[in-house]
């Protein structure tokens, strides 16, 4: 007391209080943002600021002994003002235990999603593979058929003594380009991503769930990039017909499951049972400092309500005084 502000295990809770604030106003923040980290960070910052000036505000107007007219007003500003404060903070915090409840479901999406972009690689190993079957098949017949069509022979680069050496070169060439050194960096960068947001996925790990633009650019990025290994055709492929180009259902099918996830995370519910436990919860331990400080000894309020009463002071009685140059004692009273 006497304008010390009095620490004791109270603030330990409302601080480790604040932590839990932070992370989960955090983590709601960016769920109703579609993952806008910097909003989020933002939100977070403001929420803490108005919590700490209120709540350990109003613990150091209980504390003072000065100007105590003032600061009594400001208390009751504080008290009074907190909860609702403390319901605009809380629209945050409930969205996320909104998106906690439906945990199980987004996960499942989400996993769902992750596994078909893994499927997008298969599909295409499969396109490379068949692709290079069918080239070698051309190629053979070209040969096969060199007496009856010796222009398509000549135009597929194919000399008659070295014709069997050529064709396992382009072969060999085709599945280069396809199946590139650059393919299997870019597989096993995609699995090893995969495989840990396959493992980590939680609404609690709100830097994965909560950043789906991200991850729909990755995806798209795999995809455009497996698209463009497909492009590369050789120069005589095209003799034994239309070169198709990959596509695969994967990316689409996954980026249609990241974008299910989007209205899950940005519709805001009536508060879950959850929310208002918790909003119960670290309301009253936000309170614990102010709670635990004791009023100052010059103030003249039992509470923040209640002034101090039983007291006795000395006024003068003036009511009898005449007007006169004769010097007249005054009454005095006690009340």
């Amino acid at each position: 007391m006497n304008e010390r502000l009095k620490f004791s295990w109270g603030h330990i809770l409302a601080f480790l209080t604040l932590i839990a604030v932070s992370y989960i106003s955090f983590m709601g923040f960016t769920y109703l943002t579609n993952g806008d980290f910097n909003f989020a960070l933002f939100g977070m910052g403001i929420t803490d600021i108005v919590f700490i000036l209120f709540f350990i505000g109003a613990q150091q107007m209980k504390a003072s002994g000065v100007k105590m007219r003032r600061k009594i007003i400001w208390e009751r500003i504080f008290i009074f003002g907190s909860p609702i404060v403390f319901i605009a903070g809380m629209i945050s915090m409930s969205h996320f235990w909104t998106v906690r409840s439906q945990n199980d479901e987004i996960v499942s999406t989400f996993t769902t999603s992750i596994n078909d972009a893994r499927q997008l690689f298969t599909d295409y190993e499969e396109y490379s593979n068949q692709r290079i079957e069918t080239y070698q098949n051309n190629l053979n017949r070209i040969i096969n058929n060199k007496a009856t069509d010796p222009l398509t022979y000549r135009k597929a680069g194919f000399e008659d003594s070295k014709a069997t050496i050529q064709r396992d070169n382009m072969v060999e060439t085709l599945r280069l380009q396809l199946l590139s050194q650059n393919y299997d960096s870019l597989r096993n960068v995609a699995s090893a991503w995969i495989d840990n947001a396959d493992q980590g996925a939680s609404t609690w790990n709100v830097f994965l769930l909560g950043n789906t633009r991200e991850i729909k650019e990755a995806l798209n990025n795999w995809e455009n990039q497996l698209k463009n290994f497909s492009f590369k055709e050789m120069s005589n492929e095209t003799l034994g017909g239309e070169v198709i180009h990959f596509q695969s259902n994967g990316a689409n099918n996954a980026i249609a499951g990241i974008d299910s996830l989007i209205a899950s995370f940005t519709t805001q519910k009536f508060p879950t049972l959850a929310a208002i436990i918790f909003g119960i919860v670290i309301y009253i331990m936000l309170l614990f400092p102010y709670c635990l400080q004791e009023r100052h000894t010059k103030s003249s309020y039992t509470n923040i309500i209640s002034k101090k009463r039983g007291g006795k002071t000395i006024k003068i009685d003036e009511s009898n005084q005449q007007l006169s140059n004769t010097p007249h004692r005054g009454t005095f009273r006690i009340e």
